[in-house]
């Protein structure tokens, strides 16, 4: 579900799709009879920021931001874009690892308990043969 930040005419503008959509196109519930929602957390990127890094910062994965802000390509989020985050993650809390001088990711998902591609997965590795010490993934 979206607020809605401005109403003109026959037009409505929802938080977090940021365009005009019909009246006849939205459905609205009554707030007061909704079931009580966690605050939503903010988070505007910053020049070199990625999904993943600040899914692990509000303890979450990049897909669940991806979901909740409607993302359709994870990795395309600009500098000054607002990302939020009602605390929905469906599972478990999300998990990290710091990877190490001479880690890859197979050493790392043999150690995690978890596989290769779960961690480029859930992390949106493009190339798994290049991570960085210091790097913070999510398992």
């Amino acid at each position: 579900p979206h607020k809605i930040i401005q109403k003109n005419g026959d037009t409505v503008l929802l938080d977090g799709i940021m365009s005009w959509l019909s009246v006849h196109d939205v459905e609205t519930i009554d707030a007061s009879t909704s079931q009580p929602t966690t605050p939503a957390k903010s988070y505007i990127v910053k020049q070199g920021d990625t999904l993943s890094g600040i899914a692990s910062n509000l303890g979450t994965n990049w897909q669940e931001l991806a979901r909740q802000n409607s993302l359709s390509n994870p990795n395309m989020i600009y500098t000054g874009q607002v990302i939020r985050f009602t605390g929905g993650q469906s599972g478990a809390t999300a998990r990290t690892y710091t990877v190490q001088s001479g880690d890859n990711l197979s050493s790392i998902a043999s150690h995690l308990g978890t596989t290769v591609q779960s961690l480029v997965s859930m992390n949106g590795i493009s190339n798994p043969n290049l991570i960085y010490a210091g790097q913070t993934l999510n398992y």
